[in-house]
């Protein structure tokens, strides 16, 4: 009781942050790191890029014979969803996936790859750098990589929705994700902030 009396009593007074965040669905895990990296054509790309739009993130690598192949094709059919919608004509919507094999995965292996998944460059970045420079983000957004055999890598299978605001809104795991559930989140995410 005393916790809706100290909101009402914020409303009231119009204390900065009470009431401009509804509720939603989608509650905010963390903020998304900052990160510059080299993008497939070579060119430098950064996270303030980024700022205003919403964003899909997933971490793969080219010559993975284990999930990211999956990842890929499950980031492919959201990127149709998306563009099905009209939802990525207007570039408020971007799909990132970040190399876990920096070594491997140059600019140029990404370019392939991206060809091999039909992956629209106007809307979907894939992202490698120096192997330091790589290896900060993949741990500053929780991810890792192990080596494995025959010169894999274990590595979970994620993919982060961030909002508008640069806050990581959901996390979804590749056993529990459908096209249809992240477009239905992105668009909750593009009218939260209309």
């Amino acid at each position: 009781m005393l916790w809706l009396g100290v909101i009402s009593f914020g409303l009231w007074l119009g204390v900065p942050g009470m009431a401009e965040e509804k509720p939603s669905r989608l509650a905010v895990i963390q903020s998304a790191p900052d990160f510059m990296l080299i993008d497939q054509a070579g060119e430098k790309f950064s996270s303030s890029e980024l700022n205003g739009k919403v964003w899909l993130v997933s971490f793969v690598f080219t010559t993975c014979n284990g999930t990211c192949p999956a990842t890929t094709h499950r980031m492919e059919q959201i990127q149709e969803a998306l563009k099905d919608k009209g939802i990525l004509k207007d570039g408020k919507v971007r799909l990132l996936s970040i190399t876990l094999d920096p070594a491997r995965d140059t600019s140029e292996v990404l370019r392939a790859y991206m060809k091999a998944y039909d992956a629209d460059p106007g809307s979907w970045s894939f992202l490698t750098g120096k192997a330091d420079d790589v290896h900060k983000v993949v741990a500053d957004w929780g991810m890792w990589a192990k080596p494995a055999a025959n010169g894999q890598l274990d590595h979970p299978s994620r993919i982060f929705l961030v909002d508008r605001k640069g806050r990581v809104r959901e996390i979804y795991h590749l056993g529990f994700l459908k096209a249809k559930w992240a477009l239905e989140d992105v668009e909750l995410l593009l009218k939260e902030s209309e």
